[in-house]
């Protein structure tokens, strides 16, 4: 989740909360009224029972993930008494007009809705958790007041690799509740031609580096491996890392370091094939291939390791 969002709190206060506002929000009504089904321009993803998530079937991975938001949107439980709304309602300090949180993903959809109904925000909110299909898992929650929200996940399929539906509420006055939902989708794209190192590199120039001016102690020297099969494993290592889904505009400190820097050559003291820099800002590896800089890619917390294993090293990072 993109900021801000605090972290959720421990499951027991949740449980107590959510029985507390049960309680509140008993009105009488055996089941919700039906939602129907805003329009779309396509139908990749199918609707879902209470125990089988919506399933991708057809369309590009953008395709998908704009079926997919509006699958989730129409699966949101509406209270008892509940009605839509053409838009956000309007709230002292503008509240509910933008979301507490974001999914901050390079490739996303985000579609909105809102809807009104009585009782007071956090008993709708807990409505809204006890009755939605028991496939969604909980996320993040904000704390109001003025607004409380929760985040349902949907597990991820195929290229579509984040499915939430998050839920906003806020006090509208005369016992009335606003909400505000959003879907956001996010989804995986393949790496773009070009964006892999050079099967004709033939060296790589393993450094560590550091950005970090309060660190101590001696980096190690550089190490240039010539050894065929190592270039090739070390190669394919970062060719199989896929793009990093991270908004290029997400607001990410500077590595501190040390951090590993490869340099791939296709003869020692060659021009440069591509560079590789792990742990970068928002935990991506950098890349360049014959001086172009690539998109970042996604890193893993093992990384370092398996790149000094392959290269022989015994580096303490």
């Amino acid at each position: 989740m993109g900021s801000p969002r605090p972290k959720p709190l421990g499951l027991a206060l949740a449980g107590a909360l959510l029985t507390v506002a049960l309680a509140a929000c008993a009105t009488g009504h055996s089941s919700p009224a039906k939602q129907p089904p805003p329009s779309a321009s396509h139908a990749a993803v199918s609707d879902a029972s209470a125990d089988e998530a919506p399933s991708v079937t057809a369309g590009t991975p953008k395709q998908q993930a704009e079926a997919d938001a509006a699958t989730l949107l129409r699966l949101f439980a509406v209270p008892p008494g509940g009605h839509r709304l053409a838009g956000p309602p309007s709230l002292p300090g503008g509240v509910l007009k933008t979301p507490l949180s974001y999914l901050g993903a390079a490739w996303e959809v985000h579609l909105t809705g809102f809807w009104q109904a009585p009782g007071t925000p956090q008993a709708l909110l807990a409505w809204e958790q006890a009755h939605l299909p028991r496939f969604f898992t909980l996320g993040d929650a904000d704390f109001g007041p003025p607004a409380w929200d929760r985040e349902f996940d949907v597990a991820p399929m195929g290229d579509l690799i984040s499915r939430e539906l998050i839920v906003e509420v806020a006090s509208a006055g005369d016992g009335q509740t606003g909400i505000r939902l959003d879907a956001w989708v996010a989804w995986q794209p393949p790496r773009p031609a070009g964006s892999t190192i050079p099967a004709t590199a033939r060296t790589v120039a393993v450094a560590t580096m550091n950005n970090n001016s309060l660190a101590v102690g001696r980096l190690p020297a550089p190490v240039t491996v010539a050894n065929r099969a190592t270039v090739r494993a070390l190669a394919a290592l970062i060719n199989r890392l896929p793009l990093s889904t991270i908004s290029p505009d997400a607001s990410c400190p500077p590595p501190l370091g040390p951090f590993l820097s490869l340099t791939f050559r296709a003869r020692p003291g060659g021009p440069a094939l591509a560079t590789v820099q792990t742990d970068q800002p928002c935990g991506a590896v950098g890349l360049t291939v014959n001086g172009k800089q690539q998109l970042a890619l996604q890193n893993e917390t093992t990384l370092d390791a398996q790149i000094l294993k392959l290269a022989g090293l015994s580096w303490k990072l």
